[in-house]
């Protein structure tokens, strides 16, 4: 079910006053919505998809065409659209809007009138010209303050019922870009490999063994969105050479070699002298927040660029979450030919970001498809290093032999590890008891850390040593 309207009719606070929570960005500014979110709305039955929009527009720029013409392919996919007007009046856009909607198979039983803005019994008596547009159905309310919304879900379970819809999406089939890739290390994502699906993106405890939620986090116009596109095999994401096209997080769920995998792209993230929009202020609070719900992050950065500053403060608020983090370089397609280019790239970024040494790093190209198979294998195996639990008494004999090659560098006291265990999995956490935290040299911690990534199968993965005295 798509929710379509033009700007600034409170389609996004319809949407989150029907998913409960919110999911998309809210604000006076027409046009913050630019590509699809998606949130379940519960009727007390089967799951229902609700997909908003960005909306309808008559302007002409390129990418407000674009936003338009996939509103309009979602609302002809879809079992039911909810049309959002405003009650203090039709406009030229809402016409057109309306015209448009009359050319989809099933108007006018597809389609639920949505008179939005409707704060009291005085302004239900004023919905005449509503009543004359010819929608079998029309539903006045606030979605700001709730008024009507118990009235318009009984109304759009009854018309799914009635249609034998459940709410599912049909995607509109998008064409790849670049879909003719040319020949590479890796070969591009097939379909044998990829089931796209779409799900609710809900965020929610992270738990061990379920599917792996993965962020796309990056400075504006890296391609996120375009890898976003690539990976889901549709067009959830609008790919503009403008820098922050993509304000609400947005993504789907994908099926990879037997594992489901849930992909968020989210606004750019740029120094915060730059963010001057309240809009885009919000959009970067909720890419960070973003990396809080992942488990594991694909930190994309231009090949041209190299590593930034920027790059270096994302990466820093990844591992401090403990999150597994995935070096991925795009728009190898757009380097020159020649030979050992990418590879001093690549020897450039390890070097500029010594913190992250134990982070695969992978160049691809998003809009080809180069290099995205050799993404989400790493994706897997960074998720399966997550999610490792070690036996305690492996542990321990682990850490003996490790003290007996390399003893506690202290002088005076004799400083001693008592017991060690891991107290967490996404994040990998250890705690080690020792018999004096005062004494215990903090440099080996380091070594503690190199050990358990090399010997116990940690090492492309974040991990947290504690310390407590027994």
């Amino acid at each position: 079910m798509a929710v379509l309207g033009r700007p600034n009719v409170g389609k996004s606070t319809l949407f989150n006053r029907l998913v409960g929570r919110q999911r998309a960005i809210t604000d006076p500014t027409p046009g913050v919505t630019r590509d699809v979110l998606e949130g379940e709305l519960d009727l007390g039955g089967p799951r229902v998809r609700l997909l908003d929009t960005g909306g309808y527009t008559l302007g002409r720029g390129e990418l407000e065409r674009e936003v338009s013409r996939r509103s309009l392919a979602i609302a002809g996919s879809c079992d039911l659209t909810l049309a959002l007007v405003e009650a203090a009046g039709l406009t030229r856009e809402d016409q057109a809007l309306f015209e448009r909607l009359r050319r989809l198979p099933g108007f006018p039983d597809k389609v639920v009138l949505v008179v939005n803005k409707v704060d009291g019994p005085k302004q239900e008596l004023e919905l005449g010209e509503f009543q004359a547009l010819g929608f079998s159905r029309l539903a006045p309310v606030s979605a700001a303050h709730g008024r009507g919304i118990a009235e318009l879900k009984r109304m759009i379970r009854e018309a799914l019922e009635r249609e034998g819809g459940t709410g599912a999406v049909k995607p509109e089939a998008a064409e790849p870009e670049g879909a003719e890739a040319e020949p590479a290390e890796t070969e591009p994502v097939g379909a044998a490999d990829v089931l796209p699906s779409a799900a609710p993106q809900g965020a929610g405890a992270r738990k061990t063994g379920a599917e792996l939620r993965l962020a796309i986090i990056g400075k504006p116009n890296t391609g996120k969105s375009t890898l976003l596109n690539r990976l889901l095999g549709e067009e959830r994401a609008l790919v503009s050479e403008s820098p922050g096209t993509t304000r609400d997080p947005i993504g789907g769920t994908l099926r990879y070699r037997g594992r489901t995998l849930k992909v968020l792209d989210t606004a750019g993230i740029r120094r915060k002298s730059r963010v001057s929009e309240p809009v885009e202020y919000y959009s970067v609070n909720r890419a960070i927040q973003s990396i809080e719900e992942a488990d594991l992050v694909v930190l994309l950065m231009d090949v041209r660029e190299g590593v930034s500053d920027q790059d270096k403060k994302i990466a820093s608020l990844a591992v401090r979450a403990g999150r597994g983090v995935i070096l991925a370089l795009n728009k190898v397609d757009l380097l020159a030919k020649t030979k050992g280019e990418l590879r001093g790239i690549e020897e450039r970024v390890r070097f500029d970001f010594p913190m992250m040494d134990f982070a695969p790093l992978v160049a691809l190209s998003a809009s080809r498809g180069t290099g995205v198979d050799r993404l989400l294998a790493e994706v897997l195996e960074v998720g399966r290093q997550l999610n490792h639990q070690v036996p305690t008494g492996k542990l321990n004999l682990a850490v003996k032999r490790w003290v007996a090659e390399y003893a506690l560098p202290v002088r005076g006291k004799n400083v001693k590890i008592r017991y060690v265990t891991q107290t967490g999995a996404n994040p990998v956490r250890f705690l080690f008891f020792v018999n004096s935290l005062r004494q215990f040299p903090q440099r080996y911690l380091q070594y503690l850390k190199n050990r358990i990534r090399a010997d116990l199968g940690f090492d492309r993965v974040p991990v947290d040593i504690s310390l407590r005295e027994s």
